[in-house]
């Protein structure tokens, strides 16, 4: 397979396969619609099913996404479990579209249109996820790592441990100063790297920082870019395939391309316009469940239903952030203390459903409309928190160069937190979130939140990431004593 593959460009092959289906549900109706109904009047027909199928098209993704059936984790499931999965998300994008129908009934589609449709719909989409599945299955890359000493070798070791099935460490390559003492295969030395990597099938090289700006190895590594091969850092491996960025691998040089890496006019024009249609339709929606919330607040507990609580914004500013209570007003009567995951005994008796299904962070939506906040981004901290984890995490105080969000992409990929080790993790997710931010990664945050929201938080997904934390863990504890050693100098 091609090693620009799959793995290559994830929000690519993501938005490449989520537009895919869009378009295979919108062709399946006009093919539906112009076999069902006479050439002269298909066209006029087309026209009023318009914004049926515009609707439908832009839902049957959005639910497909939600299922989880675009990840690269997805070819561990066998085609007749996607088969049923996809079947129930176009049953969802049916039940979705009929409350149109009922709004402006000339809209409404015949139902023997329905159901020649859905199953063109059915059968084309079941066929592009076929191919889909397979070629997931299919996909391998083989990569080798150069090494300059022996902390290199603990970062071959770390990647190696992850348990990546698709990306596969054919071996080390290492400088003529350096002889690698672990017991990975050992493909030859930096000098022979050309005929190496075509002697190996390499599709990638990973390295150091140092060996990537070694000005020895310049020419070598253009000449394998122009022939294919990528030359990378393990940090953009890890961005590419996992997409977090592993504080231990973090360099000065990757915090300054991090910085520029985001558009400007993303984040000062179009993400705010973002911000605002999706809290106001996010206040139309949601208003009658934070309603209801306010009303269980005040009939189990006595105080405020609001709560109103200092959170530092970006750059360090001071806000007061909206919230349901779902605390007794006494939660803090001896500090501030960490909040804890499922059920703390300090939560009002709503408190702890209110904070499950997220219907708490619902006020939130005004501090995005203020400017407080963006919808999605860094999760805001208490300042008196920030203070004691800059003391210990490297770079935590990088977030605040951005807008906090009320949901983002460490909320979807790590659960709840009430720990220094935690704050790590979701730092990580939060520091690609800020290199990668988007509007396609900000559409599929809010899919990914209404996932979580409606599975009441997260549970299988941070089961599954265990060993990989696994990992991380052993190379923190062990690699502090490797990163003292000088690395050898450049050859």
């Amino acid at each position: 397979m091609n090693p620009n593959g799959i793995l290559k460009q994830h929000w690519l092959h993501v938005a490449i396969h989520f537009v895919a289906d869009a378009v295979i549900f919108a062709v399946a109706f006009v093919i539906g619609t112009d076999f069902v109904i006479s050439d002269d009047e298909v066209h006029l027909r087309l026209t009023s099913y318009l914004p049926g199928i515009l609707l439908g098209s832009a839902m049957f993704p959005c639910l497909v996404y939600i299922f989880g059936l675009y990840s690269p984790q997805s070819y561990k499931q066998c085609l007749t479990n996607r088969a049923i999965v996809l079947a129930i998300c176009l049953v969802g994008t049916v039940l979705l579209m009929f409350p149109l129908f009922y709004i402006k009934k000339s809209t409404a589609i015949g139902r023997e249109v329905f159901l020649y449709s859905v199953a063109i719909a059915y059968c084309t989409v079941l066929i592009h996820h076929g191919l889909l599945l397979r070629s997931l299955r299919n996909y391998r890359e083989r990569v080798a790592f150069i090494m300059t000493c022996t902390f290199d070798e603990l970062e071959a070791r770390f990647f190696q441990s992850l348990g990546t099935e698709n990306i596969k460490l054919a071996g080390l390559i290492h400088y003529d100063n350096y002889q690698p003492i672990g017991e990975m295969r050992v493909l030859g030395k930096v000098s022979d790297l050309q005929d190496i990597v075509r002697r190996e099938n390499i599709h990638r090289v990973l390295c150091t920082s140092k060996s990537i700006s070694d000005p020895s190895m310049c020419k070598a590594f253009c000449e394998l870019r122009y022939s294919g091969v990528q030359v990378m850092p393990l940090v953009s491996l890890f961005e590419e395939v996992h997409q977090l960025v592993p504080l231990e691998l973090i360099t000065p040089e990757w915090l300054l391309a991090a910085s520029a890496q985001p558009h400007m006019l993303y984040i000062k024009k179009v993400k705010r316009a973002f911000d605002i249609v999706v809290s106001l339709l996010g206040l139309v929606f949601l208003g009658p469940v934070m309603l209801l919330g306010i009303l269980a607040t005040m009939l189990t507990s006595a105080g405020p239903a609001f709560y109103k609580q200092v959170r530092a914004g970006r750059l360090g500013r001071p806000f007061n952030v909206i919230k349901l209570r779902s605390m007794r007003t006494d939660a803090e009567k001896h500090g501030a203390v960490w909040s804890t995951a499922g059920k703390d005994p300090r939560s009002t008796p709503v408190g702890n459903f209110l904070r499950k299904y997220r219907i708490d962070e619902i006020p939130q939506l005004l501090n995005v409309l203020k400017g407080d906040m963006s919808f999605v981004g860094p999760r805001p901290e208490r300042p008196v928190f920030i203070e004691e984890l800059a003391q210990q995490i490297p770079y935590f105080q990088e977030r605040l160069m951005v807008q906090p969000g009320i949901t983002g992409w460490a909320q979807v990929n790590y659960p709840y937190g009430s720990s220094v080790e935690d704050a790590k993790w979701k730092l990580e997710y939060d520091l690609y979130y800020m290199k990668h931010m988007s509007l396609f990664l900000d559409l599929f945050i809010l899919l990914d939140t209404v996932r979580i929201v409606l599975r009441g938080g997260m549970k299988g997904d941070a089961k599954d990431r265990l060993p990989r934390y696994e990992a991380i863990w052993f190379f923190r504890v062990f690699g502090k004593e490797e990163s003292r050693a000088p690395r050898p100098p450049a050859q």
